[in-house]
């Protein structure tokens, strides 16, 4: 198959940027309106209430106060729980606001990978394909529309490796691309901790191909971090984000797919992209013709000084420093760790990509994107409970009640009470153990977590215990039961006169 090249040169490029920058966009959009959340969701957002006090904010992130005696540590940066706080004040503290608070960096984000790529080369065809990539990763869709600091992460990674670009390899002297490169690199490190890797893989590039005083530059933004960030990295070596939070182990079969897996949202597509990204590596180093002399160092300094080598340089470090990280400290090898890494591998395949001649490769790389996309959509890693069709379950069933008991922990009550659609319907959600009798005006329900699927699988259970023992209490008179995927509501009455 033939690309028609005159005509792809004749397309307007903000077309193209529109087109993927509205995809991008409807599809985050649809995912987070289509999925509900989970666990650790919850969890930052009973951390981020807007509602309370910065003591009891500090109080849940820096000593992991759950609210009922529990212990979960939070292991990001408090600077992202103040943020998100404050913000939320002002929009509204609510699950869909904290939704589109991130969504909007999501979307930016597509906007500076654009730019991006036009600093690797201002090419219709190479934009083309890596926009495809970008805009129907699963991945990106799904870790991005989670509460953590990864969109906010990911869109300061792609600013500070853009003015990088444009101050070391393209050689700007514009003085706003340092500042810039400065405030956005160390929001960055701020942000998200495990971003060390990017920035090292920064330094190891300016080490192979700039001068001293350019990589004494670089290096003076790792010391400002540490400065502003003293009492985080303290609180990370007293135990949190070692033993305590090093459940991903660093296993054998992690260099069988090195993360293309769940990067590319399924076996199939992960491997085909692994493929290609190991073919064009080792055409790369073939190419070099590597030799052990002074020369051919001087000559690699000048030569391969360009912007898809530095892709490639900050990707081999990622995964050098994420490997040396995990053998001596503790494993940090989960790919959600290492988002801003999966941009940089779409910009250096699909600029390999576009120069093929193949384009039979080409085209049947965009198709299996679309097609990977569809397919697996709702094959999302953790199953979620439907705490949004729970809420709307009760309120089909009977429309006066207002009043919601759990045998949940507070950080989840926090959550489903924070719906917009709770809010606008007048719930009140409380754990049922705060049950009086005082407050009782009308029928009420009882929501129960029936061995969900997020913490026993699709193992078919029988029914929790205690689930079914939630309503056998004085007075409550079973009315009706309802059993939706990971959930038990119970609809009852409650009689003052039985005894």
């Amino acid at each position: 198959m033939k690309i028609n090249h005159k005509f792809l040169d004749k397309i307007d490029h903000k077309i193209v940027i529109l087109f993927f920058f509205i995809l991008f966009s409807s599809l985050s959009y649809l995912y987070l309106n289509s999925f509900d959340d989970y666990y650790d969701d919850w969890n930052f957002f009973f951390t981020v209430d807007a509602t309370v006090s910065d003591e009891e904010n500090w109080q849940r992130h820096y000593y992991g106060d759950r609210g009922d005696g529990a212990i979960l540590k939070e292991a990001y940066p408090w600077v992202f729980t103040y943020i998100t706080k404050y913000l939320l004040k002002i929009i509204g503290y609510s699950v869909e606001n904290t939704h589109y608070f991130l969504l909007v960096f999501s979307i930016l984000s597509i906007i500076i990978f654009y730019k991006l790529s036009s600093l690797i080369k201002d090419n219709i065809k190479f934009k083309i394909i890596v926009l495809t990539l970008f805009s129907l990763n699963l991945f990106l869709i799904r870790e991005l529309n989670s509460f953590r600091p990864h969109s906010l992460t990911l869109f300061l990674s792609l600013v500070s490796s853009f003015y990088y670009i444009k101050l070391f390899v393209l050689k700007s002297k514009e003085k706003k691309n340092l500042i810039i490169y400065f405030l956005s690199t160390l929001l960055m490190l701020t942000l998200w901790p495990q971003s060390v890797a990017i920035f090292i893989g920064q330094i190891i590039f300016a080490m192979i191909f700039l001068n001293l005083k350019k990589i004494f530059l670089i290096s003076f933004i790792f010391f400002c971090y540490i400065f502003l960030n003293l009492d985080y990295l303290i609180y990370l070596s007293g135990g949190v984000g070692t033993g305590e939070f090093g459940y991903t182990p660093l296993e054998l079969k992690f260099f069988t797919n090195y993360f293309f897996r769940t990067f590319f949202g399924s076996i199939i597509f992960g491997a085909f992209m692994l493929i290609l990204f190991s073919f064009f590596l080792i055409k790369k180093i073939m190419s070099l013709n590597v030799r052990l002399n002074f020369k051919f160092i001087k000559e690699i300094r000048k030569k391969e000084l360009t912007p898809v080598n530095y892709l490639l340089v900050v990707i081999l470090s990622i995964y050098l420093v994420g490997i040396t990280y995990s053998l001596l400290r503790t494993s940090i090898m989960a790919p959600k760790y290492f988002i801003p890494l999966l941009p940089l591998i779409i910009l250096w395949i699909g600029y390999y990509l576009h120069l093929t001649k193949n384009n039979n490769l080409f085209f049947c790389t965009i198709f299996l994107a679309f097609i990977n996309c569809i397919i697996f959509w709702k094959d999302i890693p953790i199953d979620r409970p439907p705490m949004r069709e729970a809420l709307k379950t009760i309120y089909d069933e009977d429309k006066n009640i207002k009043q919601v008991f759990t045998t949940e922990r507070p950080a989840f009550n926090n959550f489903l009470s924070n719906y917009r659609f709770a809010q606008k319907n007048g719930f009140v959600i409380n754990n049922l153990n705060k049950f009086s009798e005082k407050n009782i005006q009308k029928n009420f329900a009882i929501l129960c977590l029936n061995n969900p699927r997020f913490a026993v699988g699709n193992l078919n259970l029988e029914d929790d215990e205690k689930c079914i023992e939630s309503y056998k209490k004085n007075n409550f008179i079973l009315i009706k039961t309802t059993k939706i995927d990971d959930f038990m509501i119970h609809f009852i009455k409650y009689n003052k006169q039985l005894k």
